[in-house]
């Protein structure tokens, strides 16, 4: 089978990225800019000029892929009438038409990526992954029947990490070529997506988020939106439901209570218990606020603090409702929506109630592209309330409705 590609129809940096000549190709883009989408089209297109053998597209985690790059997948071989399987045990794709394969990887388990040899790997959102993850694919495709072996890269610049460095190819060490997408370029975005950006972010995070551009937000303060003068607020819950988000740790067991509505939240109080385990914490919360949804940090479904059962499971016996992701949010997503919520005015904190998270939203600062946890006494109270926050009033999700014809 032969398809024809209209590339008229892809936005310009799209069409300029797909026409690089280079081995390895990376879209450095804004959220929204199409990285996604024009990544699994190339993955398609190079399942058909290596039929016959595997080629691996990966992703940050299972999960993200499924949110992600599978769905793209699926509607573009669904809108181009492409027959196919997808294998989910196994998370491949089998292309009938031209014996494609696809294979999913998953970034956050680098060496389950190891394997035979590729004819052509993807790796989608390439910086919030480790460089290992870079390096498996770099040595993968290497299959010596491949017609067209290619490494391509498209994702956001987190932070001027290993990507910059082979964005940059100061030492000239690989065949690289490079586009940058802004937000703005993509004509397909929902009415406001970039007003609502440009709302919740800070100039340095504008630069990377929506204009594509390395920039170090890893230096100075985590939370420099915070104020007292502004973010303080005396104000009880008023008959609203209490929740709480919760930090797991043997030492400073934190759970930060609070009230929310549509588009705000308000810390009305905190638990911080040293030396203790989950059932303290169950046991102090059930004395105060008994029954209470609770948004805790995703690992405790496996990682104990206690001898006997998860984290999680401790507290749904103990009679609390949990809302919580099925692996941890990246560091930076967590710390983008606490900053948005600040930037908006929208994050208020009860003086005198909550010590510690006022404390950690002033003194909390950037090691590397990590918060500083050097201080056992910091960061608790603020994982905490930024497990509530990231799950309840997320960035805007990366993901871009386009127009259903397909581009074939």
């Amino acid at each position: 089978m032969k398809f024809f590609l209209d590339k008229r129809r892809m936005l310009p940096p799209q069409r300029a990225w797909w026409e690089l000549p280079n081995f390895i190709k990376l879209l450095v883009g804004g959220y929204g800019s199409g990285k996604t989408h024009i990544g699994a089209m190339r993955s398609i297109l190079l399942s058909y000029r290596n039929a016959g053998l595997p080629g691996q597209y990966v992703s940050p985690s299972y999960p993200i892929a499924k949110r992600t790059i599978i769905p793209t997948l699926e509607a573009l071989l669904d809108g181009a009438g492409i027959r196919y399987t997808h294998h989910h045990s196994d998370h491949t794709f089998h292309i009938s038409n031209w014996d494609g394969h696809i294979w999913i990887g998953s970034g956050d388990s680098p060496d389950g990526l190891k394997g035979p040899n590729l004819a052509w790997a993807g790796i989608d959102e390439p910086f919030i992954q480790p460089r290992v993850v870079f390096n498996q694919m770099l040595a993968r495709v290497r299959h010596p029947a491949a017609p067209q072996r290619e490494l391509f890269l498209t994702g956001t610049p987190e932070t001027m990490n290993w990507g910059y460095e082979v964005a940059i190819n100061d030492e000239s060490r690989y065949d690289v070529g490079v586009v940058t997408a802004r937000t703005s370029d993509n004509i397909h975005l929902p009415p406001h997506y970039l007003a609502t950006l440009r709302s919740a972010f800070t100039e340095e995070m504008q630069a990377a988020y929506l204009e594509g551009q390395f920039v170090n937000l890893t230096t100075g303060r985590v939370y420099r939106p915070f104020d007292r003068e502004i973010h303080l607020a005396p104000m009880d819950h008023g008959g609203l439901p209490v929740s709480c988000g919760i930090d797991f740790n043997v030492d400073y067991l934190t759970a930060e209570l609070f009230v929310a509505g549509p588009r705000w939240i308000h810390f009305i109080d905190e638990i911080r218990l040293f030396n203790a385990t989950t059932f303290e914490l169950a046991d102090r919360l059930n004395q105060r606020y008994p029954g209470i949804t609770v948004y805790p940090d995703p690992s405790g479904r496996a990682r104990h603090t206690s001898s006997t059962g998860s984290d999680h499971e401790i507290l749904r016996q103990s009679g609390f409702r949990l809302r919580t992701h099925a692996m941890q949010p990246p560091v930076r997503s967590r710390v983008n929506a606490v900053n948005r919520l600040l930037k908006e005015r929208q994050l208020t904190i009860a003086p005198g109630r909550c010590p510690h998270l006022i404390r950690d939203l002033e003194s909390c600062v950037w090691s590397g592209d990590q918060v500083d946890k050097r201080d056992p006494a910091r960061t608790h109270a603020s994982d905490a309330a930024g497990y509530a926050i990231e799950y309840n009033f997320p960035i805007t999700s990366r993901r871009v409705t386009y127009d259903p014809a397909p581009i074939w």
